[in-house]
């Protein structure tokens, strides 16, 4: 038999002794409107059961929880998935311990060496690779986040053409149908819009193409430059050329606008001869100076020893 305690009021003549401690300033004030709510999220009463008695309340609930699992079994069921181990242990594969597989991530006319982690043919981690010596085992932000793409749910997992899914067969058919168009003109009327890459493969490729299709137009194009034009290296040198820069050598760098610790292409490499310039062993060691003139501020202009802020229109005046 159930026991039930009747403990008894406190008498409302009876004065709580003790400081009272309060947890917000509107507690402290009581204002009407801190009162209404809390009042409305605390009901009074509401930390009892009154007329319902703990056993037949615990009945109720469990048949409630047994005929909420039965509706919850028929309609929300986890999906089946097979799991089959190898049936020939792969070569070099131990369980367990991961394995690394030489790799790089292209850019715009450059590629960042990586060495890929996998673990069991996953990819779960990639860094910079230690024997390339430019860049000193590193890899940028934008290297390491590049993991997630393989694995983010909204890459394109099919071909579109006007907003319509195609089939692998219907693409084969509408690149044969523009081979077949363009090629009694030789390519005339034919454009090809690209990014920029330093891929060999896709040079191969472009040019199998051109020779198919030689009065064709290849358009590469990039929303963002990070390399001097090549308009300004043949005023200066007479020559496309690309200057290559040795900050481990420098005694003073002046930076005008230019973010070359991590937006400019070549970033990881002129970090390191940076870094390499401004490391101090004794106390004799020289240590090069950084002046930054920014719009805005930069990883560049944070590690500057000086930094002028200036609106982007005045750095031709600022130069001169």
């Amino acid at each position: 038999m159930k026991r039930k305690f009747e403990h008894p009021a406190a008498p409302e003549s009876e004065q709580l002794t003790g400081p009272k401690y309060w947890r917000s300033l509107d507690e402290l004030t009581g204002t009407p409107g801190f009162k209404a709510q809390l009042e409305r999220e605390f009901p009074d009463g509401a930390s009892s059961i009154e007329g319902v008695d703990r056993r037949n309340f615990m009945k109720i609930m469990a048949a409630s929880f047994a005929l909420g699992g039965m509706g919850l079994a028929a309609g929300c069921r986890r999906p089946e998935k097979f799991i089959l181990p190898y049936g020939k242990s792969v070569e070099g594969a131990i369980p367990g311990l991961p394995q690394y597989y030489a790799t790089a991530m292209p850019v715009r006319k450059a590629a960042i060496p990586l060495l890929a982690e996998t673990h069991q043919g996953r990819p779960t981690k990639l860094e910079g690779n230690p024997t390339y010596a430019p860049h000193g085992g590193a890899a940028s932000l934008r290297a390491q986040a590049s993991i997630l793409d393989l694995y983010d749910p909204d890459r394109a997992a099919q071909h579109t053409k006007g907003g319509a899914a195609l089939k692998r067969e219907d693409v084969d058919k509408v690149l044969a149908t523009i081979s077949q168009t363009y090629s009694g003109t030789q390519g005339a009327g034919l454009a090809f819009l690209a990014e920029e890459s330093s891929s060999p493969t896709r040079a191969r490729l472009v040019k199998t193409l051109r020779a198919k299709f030689p009065r064709a137009v290849w358009a590469e194009y990039e929303p963002v430059v990070d390399e001097p034009p090549v308009e300004a290296a043949q005023a200066a040198f007479g020559g496309a050329v690309k200057p290559l820069y040795n900050f481990a050598k420098a005694k003073r760098i002046v930076a005008i606008d230019c973010d070359f610790l991590q937006a400019e292409a070549g970033s990881l490499y002129y970090a390191r001869g940076f870094s390499n310039g401004r490391r101090v062993a004794k106390k004799d060691d020289p240590m090069n100076r950084l002046y930054v003139a920014e719009s805005g501020l930069t990883l560049t202009g944070m590690m500057a020893d000086h930094r002028l802020r200036l609106a982007t229109s005045h750095m031709l005046a600022f130069a001169a």
